[in-house]
């Protein structure tokens, strides 16, 4: 006899939109889990995230119904795991036993049954996980064929399960089909049949062949919802697994392992599935990868050499994207000081702290920590969840009790202090080695980072960009790892690159000549090195101080900046220049100092954001979205009608204001696409004004709701 476990995972990443996860409902989830619901003998192995899981029982609790009867008929097997979806092996271990048993309290209320498996998230394993997965009650996890053979196994060794263990405790563990991800549903039912009729012939006893993915394939996919249901790709694929029922048999993860014995001992190594070693690698490196892969599968000998090819691991995001780091480090500080909090209730009863909980394992939700063909890190709205949740799980905790508070620590672990100010409203956190700029703004009030920015990285699939067709222009449902579509023409033109993490406070030193085009698409001269280079810091008191000595035009001179809090919504920066002596003025003709911010509020470049401007200049166009050069700037403001915000700037002299749009250009399921990351503001004054008798510059910061 010959199985078959037909494993489906449905997620939707905290803060997505409500009508994007309604259109997944009615696309693809609720009529794939009908037509199973009249196929009983078809057993179905089944995970749904809790995100979405919350999200259904608001919106549909007859979809739950549904499954609900599905589980007491034996049809369907609830699995749980951590219960926003987090990266398991990335965060703290008393976390991610609070996740998964979250997860399984929470499915044996609605279902009445416990889980005994997990979905692990994106199949990120770790040697370390199976001691906390024992510890949480679980018994077995389902990773990818890939994971085993990574281990040394070959393909035909992977048609049950085995068993591994840390610290010895043991778990047994699944492979999905790397093949099944790609048959299922993209090719004829027929070809599908080939291959169980193959697992069949390989001579292991009781063999299992294991489809385990994301069930938005079945309709939300480009082109799935046409294929899978309007030409019947789900219907003849449900009777063909009925039809070989004379040698093949459905079964849940836990029917067969309680009826098969393991086929041995294996210990795994750190990897998730194929793509992800792909999309984790530096841009080149990802790019060359895939070239390599493609390329040995046409040698001779390609499929021996490939069983010991691999690219890079999950870890690996944190190092190629900084705000993808600076996000996990956050996590980490919140966690660490919810651990660290005595249990208190509120004056209502409540239990402050599990709330303060519940929002740090919703901002562990791993969407926004990554990215490979989905939009994840690319997405602003679900990086301001991230945030916002941090900071509501941070006012839950408790505030420090002096009107400021300054302290240095190694926030980012780069064995570097930074420099975090607060007051009751607002955080400052400061990288003194890059640049001596303020790389995060939180306005706790809304639980808003004002800095929730997207540097332009440069991405290996850039380089396909030529080749892509137009959205919607492929007829076929194809898996989204082979097609190249775009949902705009004209895409390279956007192709503008950082060379550093975009963050605010940071200085550099332009000529007359230079335009806020040239700054906008990276082509601008930097005359001095200030702009990411390392600069010194002393707390004085309830004020900071940087300074750097450093280079203009290649002639010694210094920058110092003293930032403290001017009210408690509110600080000012006063910056003071000094150098080149007696030859300043030859040296400094025609130069300006630029103090550049980098933010993103959380309506975006929508309709009821805008910018609004005290000064002589007259504006046309006021959309975050807008680019231009204003003179004699006093005051500026960013509104979001949206979230009631309002971050105003005001100088104690009229500047020049450069001001333009942050847009990437990246992949997701539905081809390359053109995202606003936030905004860029420079502020220019000429340098000699700020060496002369006038001396100095200060800018002022005022956040507020409204």
């Amino acid at each position: 006899m010959t199985y078959f476990i037909f494993c489906v995972h449905n997620h939707q990443p905290v803060g997505n939109f409500d009508h994007v996860v309604e259109d997944a409902y009615v696309t693809a989830y609720e009529p794939f889990l009908k037509m199973l619901h009249e196929r009983p003998s078809l057993k179905l192995s089944f995970h749904t995230s809790g995100f979405l899981l919350d999200w259904l029982v608001e919106h549909h609790p007859e979809y739950l119904e549904m499954l609900k009867s599905m589980v007491e008929r034996g049809q369907v097997e609830i699995m749980g795991g951590g219960y926003y979806e987090p990266i398991l092996a990335v965060i703290p271990p008393r976390d991610r036993r609070g996740q998964i048993l979250m997860m399984s309290e929470r499915i044996e209320r609605l279902f009445g049954t416990r889980p005994r498996g997990v979905w692990l998230a994106e199949r990120v394993w770790d040697p370390t996980l199976p001691f906390c997965l024992r510890d949480a009650g679980i018994e077995y996890v389902v990773v990818d064929d890939f994971h085993f053979i990574k281990s040394g196994l070959k393909r035909d060794e992977l048609f049950g399960y085995y068993v591994t263990e840390d610290l010895g405790r043991a778990v047994k563990v699944f492979p999905g089909s790397e093949r099944l991800r790609y048959l299922i549903p993209f090719e004829p039912v027929e070809r599908l049949a080939e291959y169980l009729e193959g697992v069949d012939r390989n001579g292991s006893k009781d063999g299992v062949a294991i489809f385990a993915d994301d069930g938005e394939k079945f309709g939300i996919w480009p082109g799935t919802d046409k294929w899978v249901y309007d030409e019947g790709w789900l219907e003849s694929f449900l009777s063909k697994i009925e039809e070989l029922g004379d040698w093949l048999k459905p079964v849940t993860f836990s029917e067969y392992a309680d009826g098969v014995e393991p086929l041995g001992r294996v210990y795994l190594p750190t990897t998730s599935y194929m793509e992800m070693g792909e999309w984790a690698l530096p841009a080149e490196a990802s790019f060359e990868y895939l070239t390599l892969r493609e390329d040995i599968k046409s040698w001779k000998d390609g499929e021996g050499i490939l069983r010991f090819f691999q690219g890079g691991t999950w870890r690996n995001f944190l190092s190629k994207y900084p705000e993808a780091d600076w996000m996990h480090k956050r996590m980490l500080m919140v966690s660490e000081r919810l651990a660290s909090a005595e249990p208190r209730v509120d004056e209502e009863g409540d239990r402050v702290l599990e709330d303060a909980r519940t929002h740090l394992y919703r901002a562990q939700c791993n969407d926004a920590y990554w990215h490979g063909v989905f939009g994840g890190l690319y997405l602003p709205h679900l990086r301001t969840r991230v945030y916002e949740n941090l900071l509501r799980a941070e006012g839950l905790i408790g505030a420090c009790d002096e009107k400021v508070c300054i302290r240095a620590v190694d926030m980012d672990a780069d064995m570097h202090d930074e420099v975090i100010m607060s007051t009751d409203l607002i955080n400052l956190f400061f990288s003194p080695r890059r640049g001596g700029s303020l790389v995060e703004i939180d306005w706790k009030p809304g639980a808003v980072n004002l800095s929730n920015t997207l540097s332009r990285w440069f991405e290996g699939y850039h380089m396909k960009l030529e080749k892509a067709g137009t959205a919607g222009s492929a007829g076929e449902a194809r898996s989204i790892h082979d097609t190249v579509l775009v949902k705009e023409q004209g895409l390279e033109r956007y192709l503008r690159f950082d060379t550093v993490r975009r963050a605010s406070l940071r200085e550099l030193f332009v000529g007359e000549d230079a335009g806020v085009e040239d700054h906008s698409a990276s082509r601008f001269r930097d005359l001095g090195d200030f702009y990411d280079g390392a600069y010194d810091f002393a707390i004085e008191g309830d004020r900071l101080r940087f300074e750097r000595s450093g280079t203009l035009c290649e002639q010694p001179f210094s920058v110092a900046k003293e930032v403290g809090f001017a009210g408690r919504d509110s600080f000012s920066v006063r910056y003071t220049l000094e150098g080149l002596g007696k030859d300043a003025p030859r040296h400094v003709a025609g130069i300006r100092l630029g103090v550049e911010f980098n933010l993103c509020l959380p309506g975006c470049e929508g309709p009821e954001c805008r910018y609004e401007f005290t000064g002589s200049s007259v504006v046309k166009e006021t959309g975050l979205g807008s680019i231009g050069e204003l003179s004699d700037i006093a005051k500026v403001s960013m509104v979001d009608g949206f979230s009631s915000l309002r971050i105003t700037f005001a100088v104690d002299r009229p500047v020049v204001l450069w001001r333009y749009p942050i847009e990437t250009v990246s992949l997701s399921e539905a081809g390359f696409e053109r995202n606003y990351q936030g905004s860029s503001l420079v502020f220019l004054i000429p340098v000699d004004t700020l060496l002369s008798g006038a001396g100095g510059f200060t800018l002022s910061v005022k956040i507020e709701s409204v």
